[in-house]
């Protein structure tokens, strides 16, 4: 600190403790200075802090499951043991949940193709590329530029909007709600 800032320091501290000031008489007089005992800092009334609960927490992973058992009954159909119904029965039950489970994902992700290019399309992975977004199968060997065959297109979400659950502790990994039909 330089000696602008150390005599602003003496200055206003000599305003606000009387010893202090008494001290920096004495040093600018050329007298000895005793050391001078530092003022015990002003204490604030301690109040009691009551914690806060945070909410309880939820997976996301639980909560789009949870969507997609409401919306399209999802969960139901794949723990049901299908083998002894028909495949005409199964095919209307798969185009329902399809249809439901496919609206849900579009509202809640606007889902896109990665690659826009049609699949069987002949497709140049440049050097660079972002592995996060493409994935290289097949006989893989050499450094980019890759050629091939686009087998999938892939997805992305363009957004995410999960309903923000409110539910408690204890439902917390509930995926879908008992239900109880009263008579």
């Amino acid at each position: 600190m330089g000696r602008l800032g150390t005599a602003f320091r003496a200055f206003f501290r000599a305003l606000k403790n009387r010893d202090f000031a008494e001290q920096v008489r004495r040093l600018l007089d050329g007298k000895p200075v005793e050391q001078i005992a530092e003022p015990a800092p002003a204490t604030k009334p301690v109040v009691p802090v009551t914690p806060v609960k945070a909410p309880p927490k939820r997976s996301e992973a639980l909560t789009l499951l949870a969507v997609l058992q409401r919306e399209a009954r999802l969960v139901d159909f794949l723990k049901e043991n299908i083998a002894g119904y028909p495949d005409d029965q199964v095919g209307s039950a798969v185009r329902e949940i399809h249809r439901d489970a496919s609206a849900a994902l579009e509202r809640m992700f606007a889902l896109q193709p990665v690659r826009t290019e049609a699949e069987g399309a002949a497709v140049t992975v440049p050097a660079g590329f972002d592995a996060g977004r493409i994935r290289l199968v097949g006989n893989v060997t050499g450094s980019p530029p890759h050629s091939g065959t686009l087998a999938h297109a892939g997805w992305e979400a363009t957004k995410v909007e999960l309903p923000e659950w409110s539910g408690t502790e204890a439902s917390a990994k509930v995926v879908a709600l008992a239900e109880v039909e009263l008579r």
